[in-house]
C-alpha cells in the first residue's frame, strides 16, 4: 500500500517537521556528490557504518578490501571520522531520488499529526531519539557490516509508531496495488499492519533496505509514546 495523505487536519503548524523536510531535502540537493564514486566515497567518509560503530574505531583498508570486519589494520581509510555524529548525518543522507522521495512524503503524512500531539520542543528530542535508536537496533544486528547506513527511515518508522499509537482509527488515503492502483480509505492501524509483513517480505527478499531499523524504529516509536503516557484519540 502507498499511504497518499490522511484524514487527520493538524491543528497548528508543523514548524519542526517542515524544517526537517527541507534540511534532507537541501542537504540531497547541495552536499551529497551526484557521481556514483563520489557518493559511494561520501558515504563512507561520513554515514554510520555498523562495523565502526561496534568497535569504536574507523574502518581500515584492511577491513574494507578484505570485505571482513574482524581484520584488524592500522591503515585507516578516514582516521579523524566522528562515529557519533555519522549516525546523526546517516538520518539526512540518501541514496537516490526515489529513496529521499519516499521517506519524506511519508514524514509530511504522518510527522505534522506526531509534532501537533507532541509540541515542537518535545517532538524534536523524539526524532533526535529515533534517529539513533534505529540505527543502535540496526547495529546490534548487523555488527559485522561494512556497509554504510542511509536514509531517515529510521524516523520515518519511528513517527508512524508513535502515530497509531496516539491516532489507531485515524482514515488514511491509500493506493492498493491489485493489477492496476485502486485509492481507498483504512485505518491507521490496519495500514501498520500491512506495513508491518511488507518488513518481513523485505528482511526474506532484500538485503539493500534496512528492515532493522524499519521495525526497530517503529516499535521504539510507540514505545516512547506509549510509556509517556499521551493520549489517544481514537476516533
Amino acid at each position: 500500500m502507498i499511504p497518499i495523505s490522511d484524514i487527520n487536519p493538524a491543528k497548528n503548524t508543523p514548524i519542526v517537521s517542515r524544517a526537517f523536510i527541507i534540511i534532507v531535502a537541501l542537504v540531497y540537493l547541495l552536499i551529497q556528490p551526484k557521481t556514483s564514486n563520489e557518493l559511494f566515497n561520501f558515504f563512507y567518509e561520513f554515514a554510520a557504518i555498523p562495523c565502526e560503530l561496534f568497535l569504536n574505531t574507523p574502518i581500515s583498508g584492511t577491513q574494507f578490501y578484505g570485505n571482513d570486519c574482524s581484520l584488524l589494520g592500522s591503515d585507516l581509510v578516514f582516521p579523524n571520522k566522528n562515529l557519533y555524529i555519522s549516525i546523526l548525518f546517516s538520518n539526512f543522507f540518501h541514496a537516490n531520488f526515489v529513496h529521499i522521495l519516499g521517506n519524506l512524503w511519508s514524514f509530511w503524512i504522518f510527522g505534522n499529526n506526531v509534532e501537533d500531539k507532541l509540541g515542537k520542543t518535545k517532538f524534536s528530542i523524539f526524532l533526535l531519539l529515533i534517529a539513533f535508536l534505529s540505527i543502535g537496533v540496526h547495529t546490534i544486528i548487523n555488527f559485522d557490516s561494512l556497509i554504510p547506513v542511509v536514509g531517515a527511515s529510521g524516523i520515518v518508522s519511528g513517527i508512524m509508531g508513535a502515530y497509531v499509537y496516539l491516532f489507531p482509527n485515524a482514515k488514511l488515503l491509500v493506493l492498493v496495488p491489485f493489477g492496476i492502483l485502486f485509492p481507498t480509505t483504512i485505518k491507521a492501524r490496519t495500514f501498520m499492519y500491512f506495513w508491518f509483513i511488507s518488513q518481513i517480505f523485505i528482511a526474506i527478499g532484500s538485503s539493500n533496505i534496512s528492515w532493522e531499523a524499519h521495525i526497530g524504529g517503529f516499535i521504539l516509536g510507540y514505545l516512547i509514546i506509549k510509556l509517556s503516557r499521551y493520549k489517544r484519540n481514537n476516533f
